[in-house]
């Protein structure tokens, strides 16, 4: 079910000014971490770690400005009225080695998981789409769930948590780079489940 988050201190949170403090690994002194300036949020979007951004290039995760990042404006774009959506990372500080980006390691995804945990407590969003198969067996770990694999055709499954429906999907990219004929079928899959969503919490009402 989508609802709008409730004003429960929304009005008085500053996500990104907590998160900014955050030291506990040292990737802040790479970049400092990325964060969303949405105040609700229906739906999250979870990606893995930060990219790169270019001095004065405003630093949101999964910005529109990416390849990965447009793809998922396009999918929210009729639903924009109805819906609010909120982009972040389990990491959101920036990886690198040799001043070259690479994955997090396992380490620094558990120390940044309390700032995912804190935007999901105070955001409450009905729905959380996990971008890629280790962002999503990551986070499902926390809650003893496993997954084998990804939908082929899109028909993704459902996890519930604290009243939560947490989805591992493709990530954007990888539909973009290996499956680019598919990607209609990726962007209707994953609007039939706002459109399942939607009906749900007016159904309800």
């Amino acid at each position: 079910m989508v609802q709008k988050s409730t004003p429960n201190e929304i009005s008085e949170l500053s996500i990104p000014n907590k998160g900014r403090k955050c030291k506990a690994c040292g990737l802040y002194l790479n970049q400092l971490p990325a964060y969303d300036k949405k105040k609700d949020a229906n739906i999250f979007w979870v990606g893995l770690s930060a990219v790169q951004f270019a001095d004065g290039e405003e630093q949101i995760p999964l910005s529109p400005c990416t390849r990965s990042g447009s793809l998922i404006k396009r999918i929210e774009e009729p639903f924009e009225s109805s819906i609010s959506f909120y982009r972040t990372n389990i990491v959101k500080c920036l990886p690198l080695v040799n001043d070259r980006i690479r994955y997090p390691v396992t380490y620094e995804m558990e120390k940044c998981y309390p700032n995912f945990e804190y935007e999901v407590e105070k955001l409450r969003p009905s729905l959380i789409f996990l971008l890629g198969k280790q962002v999503g067996q990551f986070v499902l770990n926390k809650f003893s769930k496993r997954i084998s694999s990804l939908s082929d055709d899109f028909a993704y499954d459902t996890f519930k948590n604290d009243g939560i429906i947490y989805i591992p999907i493709h990530h954007p990219s990888y539909i973009l780079v290996y499956r680019r004929k598919d990607i209609l079928g990726y962007i209707n899959g994953i609007q039939t489940i706002f459109d399942k969503s939607l009906q749900t919490a007016v159904s309800m009402h």
